[in-house]
């Protein structure tokens, strides 16, 4: 099967069909989208070599499976069930863990891939399948609100009006929160107000201007030093940035303010899938564009333009 191949550069090769392990079934792709994780992985990133990709929907196609023929989008974490994290109901957090396009798991920018059943969630035939695409970024923002409880008096500083950020800006919305949503590129400031999100571009704050709650979705190796600068003493930083490059961020006003800071990665699929089915979070004018498999490669070079948004690829 043809697959995007990445090995310090990006190509196209062909490669054999991958075959289910004992739990798995075979997805055949049928949309796939480029996140900014993907983008890093080809400046360095987790090291990785092979197939990227890990934003899809797809088809079951292993005969006799109760899911055969359903459409479906599948977890990104593979997990072994038995080691401690597991045991304690933290999957995502197995230590001999998988992760699909990002460490050790063949990722969906090809035809084919095997994940486990458990991973998978039928997507309901209200749901357009290029938006299906959209549940496993919609869930990383949920996720957000998942682990932290943020009261509806306290004020959200959103950094980055991406793709992420915008998604996280709309489940923000949703839950009533004060938030405010910063970006450096004026062009994505005015995109994000035409959405109805509260945005200004990050040169606007005054000087006193705090937030109890900052989170990091700039996709920048700066990103965290500014959301640090940002928060109320006792405030609580949210990373949902990686990066290839990291950068040195001083400690010290962490111990000096008592500050928090919470990772937060991937969230919960049926909630998103609820968002999406309910339109309560509409990504319709987040997607910048729809290249065919066979232009996959111009599509990462138009991925890469900061003011591209979600690139999603028709297999």
């Amino acid at each position: 099967m043809l697959a995007l191949f990445f090995e310090g550069g990006l190509t196209l090769k062909e490669i054999p069909v991958p075959e289910p392990s004992r739990g798995e079934v075979l997805v055949r792709i049928l949309y796939s989208a480029i996140c900014n994780t993907d983008l890093e992985i080809i400046k360095g990133y987790m090291s990785f070599t092979g197939v990227p990709g890990h934003e899809f929907v797809g088809q079951v196609i292993t005969p006799g499976h109760a899911l055969t023929g359903r459409n479906v989008v599948g977890e990104i974490n593979c997990s072994c069930g038995h080691c401690y994290m597991c045991r304690i109901g933290r999957p995502t957090h197995c230590f001999s863990r998988t992760v699909v396009g990002i460490a050790g798991h063949q990722g969906v920018f090809t035809e084919y891939i095997c994940l486990p059943e458990g991973n998978l969630h039928i997507v309901p035939d209200s749901i357009p399948l290029p938006l299906a695409v959209f549940t496993e970024p919609l869930a990383a923002a949920a996720e957000i609100f998942e682990q932290l409880h943020i009261r509806p008096t306290e004020k959200v500083f959103i950094l980055g009006a991406g793709k992420l950020g915008l998604l996280a800006a709309m489940v923000a919305r949703l839950n009533g929160l004060d938030y405010t949503s910063f970006d450096t590129i004026a062009e994505k400031v005015d995109f994000a107000v035409r959405l109805g999100i509260n945005a200004r571009h990050l040169s606007s704050l005054e000087p006193d201007e705090k937030a109890g709650v900052c989170i990091d979705c700039s996709g920048s190796r700066d990103g965290a030093g500014i959301a640090l600068s940002l928060l109320y003493p006792r405030g609580t930083l949210v990373l949902k940035t990686t990066v290839a490059e990291t950068a040195k961020t001083d400690l010290n006003c962490i111990v000096v303010n008592e500050l928090t800071v919470m990772g937060s990665r991937c969230g919960p699929f049926r909630p998103a899938l609820n968002l999406l089915e309910r339109k309560l979070a509409d990504p319709r004018p987040l997607i910048s564009g729809v290249f065919p498999f066979s232009d996959i490669l111009k599509a990462f070079e138009t991925a890469m333009n900061p003011l591209s948004l979600k690139i999603i690829i028709k297999h």
